[in-house]
């Protein structure tokens, strides 16, 4: 093969390559050596029949070029010659670079070196070339020879252009999401979004990616959760659903989730989506919450006005009751009196003084009456307050036995109690002092004289019971089914004739529920009655 301008030299220095039009390198006829160059060439830069190529002989100092360089370079291949020169001129000038400092690392690299540089046209087209040349050495390091492919990947940059743009708007999509987003992978959290992170992470900085999905679903959900990816894996339409989820710093919140089978970095995935629904369900417990309180209230305000034509009806009732009690020992006391006042030589002392015990006992029964009605009356009000506490049973039973003792003394009845000194009660103190004392009144009238009343209380189960006893007359089962009724009239006497109008009762009930406590009596005419009181024992 002949050189031609065998004194010119290739320049690979850029600024050179700028102010020394090269000469153009050119076969000008073969010689044996042509064709076993050619053979290597192809054979080293294992180019297609897509590609372009180019030859360096740096013995001979000759550049050669394919058709396809002048093709993609857009040269007259009649008019202009394969040089260095020629190239580079094309080449866009912010690459111009990375071709010169490949040629430069040709002249010492054992490597293939590959670069991706632009072209710039006249008319501002870019094309995009990739580039893959390889030098081979002497066995004293000179370079013998320099080859390469050039292949215009123009339509491959645009396409790549193309999905990085849509990429990066499918990420921007992501990660303006506010919902989470989470892809799972073999039960492992691939990719989170910010929202996902945020909701996920709480108050923590802990990593997502790489964690078992069971982290974040309760243990109890655990094992249904994971059915429904496996489902989804598999291609199956899950149904949107709702899931308490975990955060990292261990609080949870209400989730609605949906899942769908996607692919991840080209596996198989599973791609859950999750919204934030805990303010929602606050907001539909209290909607619900809110309809059943107002449902309720319809239904209160319904009974409340049966209840308020029943109770002035009661009221009618009681008040014609009380009446005729009150009316009834003014009559007595009256009477008595008037016959004192009136005829008072005509007695003896014995007569007088039978005359002032009536008065007497009359006006401390009114005088019971009038309390009980007051009491009562303060309760129907709301003017008697509770004050539940915690207090000793016993002094309250020895306090109340010390005001009773005048009326045990006179019928001659013995009173028995058995109360644990350390036993406690948990009651309103002025309540439960007219409790006992209603209870005790009412089994020494009904007693007979020398006969035995007993008290006594246990507490079983967080319940104070407590009993008031007497062998007295006992009570008839028509009565017992008056007692404690507002509305029913019971005034039975005494033993001794005392009167009574069935009021007590009704306010140890009216107190002992206030207690949240209940009341009953165990009786049979003839053997003595057992009032019985429960109280809870709450504080």
């Amino acid at each position: 093969m002949k050189k031609h301008n065998p004194k010119t030299t290739l320049s690979i220095d850029p600024i050179s390559s700028l102010k020394d039009k090269q000469e153009s390198y050119e076969i000008i006829y073969a010689d044996p050596r042509d064709e076993e160059i050619h053979l290597k060439f192809l054979q080293k830069a294992q180019i297609s029949a897509h590609m372009a190529r180019w030859f360096l002989d740096h013995e001979y100092n000759q550049l050669i070029w394919s058709d396809g360089i002048f093709e993609i370079f857009e040269l007259d291949a009649k008019k202009y010659g394969a040089s260095y020169f020629n190239f580079i001129q094309i080449v866009h000038p912010d690459d111009r670079h990375l071709k010169n400092q490949a040629q430069e690392d040709l002249q010492k690299t054992l490597n293939p070196i590959e670069i991706n540089y632009r072209l710039l046209f006249n008319d501002g087209r870019i094309k995009w070339i990739n580039e893959i040349c390889n030098t081979d050495f002497d066995q004293d390091g000179h370079p013998i020879r320099s080859y390469g492919t050039i292949q215009d990947i123009t339509k491959y940059k645009l396409t790549e252009e193309n999905f990085r743009q849509k990429e990066e708007r499918f990420k921007s999509l992501i990660e303006s999401i506010p919902s989470g987003i989470v892809i799972c992978q073999d039960n492992k959290l691939a990719f989170v979004n910010p929202a996902g992170r945020m909701l996920l992470q709480g108050n923590t900085q802990l990593k997502l990616k790489g964690i078992n999905i069971s982290k974040i679903v309760f243990q109890k959900s655990k094992n249904k959760f994971l059915k429904k990816i496996k489902s989804a894996t598999y291609g199956q339409i899950e149904p949107i659903f709702e899931e308490k989820l975990i955060r990292l710093d261990e609080t949870y919140f209400d989730a609605e989730i949906t899942l769908t089978k996607t692919t991840f970095q080209s596996s198989p995935a599973v791609q859950i989506i999750f919204n934030d629904i805990t303010k929602r369900k606050n907001t539909e417990e209290a909607l619900r919450k809110s309809e059943e309180k107002f449902r309720m209230l319809a239904v209160n305000l319904s009974e409340n006005e049966i209840r308020l034509k029943d109770l002035i009806v009661t009221k009618d009732k009681f008040f014609s009751i009380i009446a005729h009690d009150l009316r009834s020992p003014f009559n007595s006391i009256i009477g008595f009196l008037d016959l004192l006042i009136n005829q008072y030589e005509d007695f003896d002392d014995s007569e007088k003084k039978e005359f002032l015990k009536v008065i007497e006992n009359n006006a401390n029964n009114t005088l019971k009456l009038l309390e009980n009605l007051l009491e009562w009356a303060k309760a129907q009000t709301g003017k008697v307050l509770f004050q539940p506490n915690k207090q000793k049973l016993l002094p309250a039973i020895e306090n109340l036995v010390e005001t009773m003792n005048p009326a045990l003394n006179l019928k001659r009845l013995t009173l028995n109690y058995s109360i644990p000194e350390n036993l406690e009660i948990y009651a309103d103190t002025n309540m439960l002092t007219t409790i006992l004392q209603n209870l005790l009144s009412n089994a020494i009238k009904y007693s007979n004289p020398g006969e035995i009343i007993s008290i006594n209380a246990t507490l079983n189960d967080n319940m104070l019971e407590v009993i008031v006893s007497d062998t007295g007359t006992g009570i008839s089962e028509e009565v017992k089914k008056k007692l404690f009724r507002i509305d029913e009239h019971v005034s039975l006497a005494g033993t001794a004739n005392e009167k009574g109008s069935g009021l007590g009762l009704i306010l140890c009930k009216d107190f002992i529920e206030r207690h949240k406590g209940t009341i009953w009596v165990e009786s049979e005419q003839g053997l003595g009655s057992r009032f019985v009181f429960r109280i809870p024992q709450q504080n």
